[in-house]
């Protein structure tokens, strides 16, 4: 593409200078910490091992790519402009390192944030920009990953609708919570009013979010700061980034691993680090500081290695602030194992089976000067799958028994950057609210069907559990979900032109009381409907050449009930179009609507009608200059709601304003 040359061209003087100040010594280089929160397919466990030891997919291949690069040439050549045509030459010969390559990922955000129609009235209407530097040195076998973080809030009002009303911008309640303050940085910059301090949750921030130095020799791997890492099905431990909810969680500290094909083992020990700043809320939490200890054996046996079975263990002291739960301290320890046969009948059959026992350990505070004994709590998590994959036809059938657990307080702490672990919930990958994800049991099953040689196929799904949001409940003495759900599928054949495919979906949920349950004065009984959800999705592609279009669209909806034991109905979906040329060009039209949401607060705000006032359109662009370098841009507005993903919840607030963001790689 012609915007390469020149692309690399200038960003050479800034590639040098950053290489500079990590290859020799800056104070601030060497202060930082590493980012392995890409690794999203560590998530993925279908082998223990695999989870564990997968690094950045994006720097990686960065840094596998500039490794190609020619490292024969001599000083001064190496000091000349390249061609315009070949790629920087980040390459150099090390002590201890070795023959290393840098790369170097730059993100850099700029956003304004309107109302998001909460009772906070100090988290509306102001700018923002956001800086992120993901920096790689690669080895022999030495690499070193290091992720700084900058982000700074200004132009913000103490007034409501500083811009609607008229009212003067200036700076207020700025602060670094990194250090615990809220006092403004600007010059006449006003503090946040006495008695809101609680509400004042954005302020600025510098750290080093992310630092790893990772040694691998043969079957050695040895990791020094953030590694993201998973435990079986990620059951016991899951400690990985979901993009979904904007969960960034790794463990800071020393990481051994051992695997030679055959026998494995690794110790893991360190404390917490979520990502600090939630990319939702904006708002900056300091670190939990919760210390984790836990370790695993494993090992493959039988002809062709087919079994593989492995133990694992842990133990989280959970470092709460004074007061601010009825107990003195908490701990939980998890012991379990896995046993696996993946390629049975030539690889058509696998089998999967795991069992975790956890024990909850808390101290209720004293009474008087007399010391409270320990108190104990018991959970369990059973979890089995067994998948047939025929030449056209795919059955998966799975099984969970879960019993209060969750590596958290309870099965109800609504912290997803606390909640340590992601069980399997056999439920449909989609928008869709779950209750009481860590006391469940169940099953679920899945055909797939493919008409081949041709592009068609379909699936049928269906789910029955029970769950309880009271851990003292048994799940099949609570509440009933069944959930059942099809869809028909057309993939792309490429030989054909124009190429398109096609995918429809639609299901319907339904949770039904298993036992009397009060809402106020309104009694239930068992056998009556406490939830229904009926939901569809459609999406379908068209492309030519360079040109493609995307069509997609979902709709679900949902009835609940208040705290009366009424009966509240109302839509969720959207549409959205997408038109991209080649690789080059994105543009997407999005169109949002929800009535869960107090809608008439947001019409009432902007003088609209209630209708109006359901609706979040939003427009977004992006240009991609190589690949990894983009830029992009979004206007408009997005709904909340309460997402879930692999077993986690989460509440995300509405979002109106405007976000551009630039993203370069080298």
């Amino acid at each position: 593409m012609s915007q390469r040359p020149r692309l690399w061209t200038s960003c050479r003087p800034l590639a040098s200078l950053l290489a500079a100040v990590v290859l020799f010594g800056s104070p601030l280089a060497r202060a930082q910490d590493a980012d392995a929160t890409e690794a999203d397919t560590e998530a993925d466990a279908d082998t223990e091992a695999e989870a564990d030891t997968e690094a950045d997919a994006d720097t990686e291949a960065e840094a596998d790519t500039e490794a190609e690069a020619d490292t024969e040439a001599e000083a001064d050549t190496e000091a000349e402009e390249p061609p315009a045509d070949e790629p920087l030459d980040l390459s150099f010969d090390l002590p201890v390192f070795g023959h290393t390559v840098f790369s170097m990922t730059s993100t850099t955000t700029a956003r304004f944030r309107g109302q998001n129609d909460n009772p906070n009235r100090f988290d509306d209407d102001f700018f923002s920009l956001q800086q992120r530097f993901d920096l790689v040195l690669q080895g022999d076998e030495l690499r070193l990953e290091v992720r700084l973080d900058g982000w700074l809030p200004f132009a913000v009002s103490s007034s409501e609708f500083p811009f609607r009303g008229g009212t003067a911008v200036r700076p207020a309640w700025f602060g670094s919570q990194a250090e615990g303050g809220i006092d403004s940085p600007y010059p006449g910059g006003a503090a946040c009013p006495p008695g809101s301090e609680g509400l004042c949750t954005l302020g600025w921030d510098v750290r080093p979010e992310r630092f790893v130095l990772r040694w691998q020799h043969q079957d050695w791997l040895v990791e020094l700061g953030d590694a993201q890492l998973v435990f079986g099905r990620g059951i016991a431990l899951s400690f990985r980034k979901v993009d979904l909810l904007a969960v960034d969680n790794a463990l800071r500290g020393g990481h051994v691993r051992f695997d030679d094909g055959h026998f494995r083992f690794r110790l893991h020990a360190g404390m917490a680090n979520p990502q600090n700043q939630d990319p939702i809320t904006l708002q900056v939490s300091p670190d939990p500081e919760d210390f984790v200890v836990g370790g695993g054996l494993g090992a493959t046996f039988g002809p062709d290695d087919m079994i593989n079975t492995g133990a694992h263990a842990l133990r989280v002291w959970f470092q709460d602030e004074p007061g601010e739960f009825t107990f003195r301290s908490r701990a939980t320890d998890v012991l379990g194992y896995f046993v696996e046969a993946p390629a049975l009948l030539d690889g058509q059959l696998a089998l999967y089976a795991e069992v975790n026992a956890m024990r909850r350990s808390t101290t209720p505070p004293a009474i008087g000067d007399t010391a409270a004994p320990e108190e104990h709590s018991f959970g369990r998590a059973v979890y089995a799958s067994a998948q047939l994959s025929l030449t056209e036809l795919t059955l998966l059938v799975e099984w969970k028994d879960y019993s209060d657990f969750l590596v958290a307080l309870s099965i109800q702490e609504d912290n997803p950057s606390r909640i340590y672990s992601a069980a399997p919930n056999l439920e449909f990958d989609g928008p869709q609210r779950l209750r009481g994800i860590g006391h469940q049991r169940g099953a679920s099953a899945r055909m797939d069907y493919a008409f081949l040689p041709g592009p068609w196929s379909f699936s049928l799904n269906a789910s029955a559990f029970g769950f309880s949001e009271d851990v003292l409940v048994d799940p099949w003495n609570g509440t009933l979900v069944t959930h059942g759900w099809a869809s028909i599928a057309r993939r792309q054949e490429y030989d054909e032109n124009p190429n398109w495919s096609f995918e429809i979906t639609g299901g319907y949920r339904r949770e039904t009381l298993l036992r009397e349950r009060s809402y106020g004065t309104i009694v239930l009984g068992a056998g009556d409907v406490d939830r229904e959800m009926i939901h569809a999705q459609i999406s379908a592609a068209l492309g030519s050449g360079d040109h493609a279009l995307e069509l997609s669209a979902d709709d679900r909806y949902e009835t609940d009930r208040d705290f009366t034991g009424s009966v509240l109905g109302y839509h969720v979906g959207g549409v959205s179009l997408t038109y991209s040329y080649g690789i080059q060009f994105v543009a997407a039209i999005t169109w949002r609507w929800t009535d869960f949401r107090s809608p008439d607060v947001r019409a009432q705000r902007l003088g609209i009608s209630g209708e109006l006032g359901r609706q979040y359109p939003s427009l977004e662009l992006q240009w991609n200059f190589d690949p990894g370098t983009f830029v992009r841009g979004m206007i408009g507005a997005t709904p909340g709601g309460l997402i879930c993903s692999g077993g986690v919840c989460r509440d995300v607030p509405p979002f109106e304003g405007a976000m551009l963001q630039f993203v370069a790689r080298l």
